[in-house]
């Protein structure tokens, strides 16, 4: 088995105050103690520590708290050439997804994976499954 986290899964995970963190932190520890690997688009190591630095207003904890985070976990980067980045525009276009959002979904499409994630567009237009969902199945 194999998963795409988005970076909504790690942001939750890392920040106590978000209203997803206990899930978030009950997926990351499944995964970790089952020995699942994730499957992650080039950028996202970036994507989530900038977003954690931005939201804490702190870069060096932003940093930090992501590869704290993601070296727990068994992970395998995505390199994003061009065939990928074609791919992800057409299916962000076609399925009106945010750009970055479409690079999760070609991810977890391209390693046939499954996409977690909280975002909406993602569960609604992409075949993504909330942390919530894929615990009640594989608990």
């Amino acid at each position: 088995m194999r998963l795409t986290l988005d970076a909504s899964v790690w942001i939750a995970a890392a920040d106590a105050t978000d209203v997803f963190h206990q899930q978030s932190r009950d997926l990351l520890r499944k995964v970790v103690a089952d020995g699942i690997a994730v499957i992650q688009p080039a950028f996202g190591r970036t994507e989530v520590a900038c977003a954690l630095a931005r939201r804490l207003r702190d870069g060096p904890l932003g940093r930090e708290l992501t590869d704290s985070l993601m070296n727990r976990v068994v992970t395998a980067e995505l390199p994003m050439d061009s065939v990928f980045l074609n791919t992800a525009k057409t299916l962000g276009t076609n399925q009106f997804l945010r750009g970055a959002d479409a690079l999760y979904a070609v991810a977890a499409q391209q390693s046939q994976s499954l996409l977690i994630s909280w975002d909406y567009e993602h569960l609604q237009r992409a075949g993504g499954i909330t942390p919530t969902d894929w615990l009640a199945t594989n608990f």
